[in-house]
C-alpha cells in the first residue's frame, strides 16, 4: 500500500513537472516555420523587432510591434485572440517574450520563430 502511495506520488510530482515547464507557445525552428508558411492561411505574422529594424527588412505582409516599445501591450490587445500568430525577431529572444507576454493576455495560438531572421527571410523572398 505504501508503495503504491509512493508510486502515484511520484507519478503526480513528475506531472506537475512536465506541466509547469510547458511554454504557452509552440517554438518553432527553420523547417517548422516554413511548414506553417505554407500550410496555413489564417494567421498573421508579427515582426517585435525596433521600428528601425524592420524599415531595414521584414518578412513581407509582417506587422510591426516592437515588444520593447511602452505600447506593446496595449497594441496587442487590439489583435484577435483567436487568430493564429507567427512571432518573430533577430533571434528568439525577443519574439519569446512577446509570446510570453500574449499568452498571459489570452492568446492561445501563438507559434515563436526561435530561429535566425536572416534565415527565415532569405527563405521567403526566395521563394515569393
Amino acid at each position: 500500500m505504501i508503495k503504491n502511495k509512493a508510486l502515484i506520488l511520484l507519478f503526480v510530482c513528475i506531472l506537475t513537472i512536465i506541466s509547469c515547464n510547458k511554454t504557452p507557445y509552440k517554438n518553432l525552428n527553420l523547417d517548422k516555420a516554413i511548414k506553417l508558411l505554407n500550410t496555413s492561411t489564417n494567421f498573421t505574422i508579427i515582426d517585435v523587432r525596433t521600428r528601425e529594424e524592420f524599415i531595414v527588412k521584414n518578412i513581407p505582409n509582417s506587422i510591426n510591434i516592437d515588444v520593447l516599445s511602452v505600447d506593446f501591450k496595449s497594441k496587442i490587445l487590439s489583435l484577435d485572440t483567436n487568430r493564429e500568430y507567427l512571432l518573430y525577431c533577430s533571434t528568439g529572444n525577443r519574439s519569446s517574450i512577446a509570446s510570453s507576454i500574449m499568452a498571459t493576455n489570452g492568446f492561445s495560438k501563438l507559434y515563436n520563430f526561435s530561429g535566425n531572421f536572416d534565415d527565415i527571410s532569405s527563405y521567403i523572398i526566395t521563394n515569393q
